[in-house]
């Protein structure tokens, strides 16, 4: 689990930054005669809130490890009310979770999830701050609605094997390391986890 990479999840918002800028050029040269729409004579990045701005500039300071910079950079506008941006709650929650911040990190996961309810990404990372509180439980119910929103998420499968475990679920966290291996057979830590399963479940006999 400490090794999840931070920041993950972005290409699960709806703010397909670099997607749209491309997909807004292909536009203006297929269609060169036609006016451009108002949209895409905004500046780069003018279309987004201050919020989603803010929230780009952290992701790319959550992944290079610089969780002290990001939580300089988003607290002052964590209680805005105007702040209504997911991607800002989930890598405020990133920077609270990696500083060992696990209340901090809960909350914002929870502010992110309230504005994406559908997101499984930021059902994972809750789950993910409920399972290092050792909430196990709670962890589990997260990882089973990002299961339920995209059945082939292959961390979540591997968090919920892990929290299974560690109720000693084990025919149940048996279950999800199998469907991590089916998608990725090269898992070490599913590898692991399924032998030390299989080894106990043969002494329970």
């Amino acid at each position: 689990m400490k090794g999840t990479s931070v920041g993950e999840g972005q290409k699960f918002f709806p703010y397909f930054f670099k997607i749209w800028r491309i997909l807004l050029l292909a536009f203006v040269l297929a269609y060169p005669l036609l006016p451009l729409p108002v949209c895409a004579q905004k500046s780069e990045g003018e279309g987004l809130s201050r919020y989603d701005r803010l929230a780009e500039e952290a992701t790319l300071l959550n992944k290079r490890g610089l969780y002290d910079q990001t939580l300089s950079l988003l607290e002052p506008h964590r209680e805005d009310k105007k702040n209504d941006s997911a991607l800002f709650f989930n890598e405020l929650g990133i920077a609270y979770r990696q500083k060992g911040k696990l209340s901090e990190a809960i909350q914002a996961y929870q502010q992110a999830f309230s504005r994406d309810p559908e997101n499984p990404v930021v059902m994972k990372n809750l789950g993910d701050a409920l399972y290092f509180n050792k909430e196990y439980v709670k962890a589990i119910e997260q990882y089973q609605k990002a299961l339920r929103s995209n059945p082939r998420f292959q961390q979540a499968h591997s968090s919920l094997g892990l929290a299974y475990y560690q109720l000693q679920r084990y025919k149940e966290a048996l279950e999800e390391f199998e469907i991590v291996l089916q998608l990725d057979p090269k898992n070490e830590q599913a590898k692991k986890f399924r032998e030390a399963i299989l080894k106990t479940l043969r002494d329970q006999k």
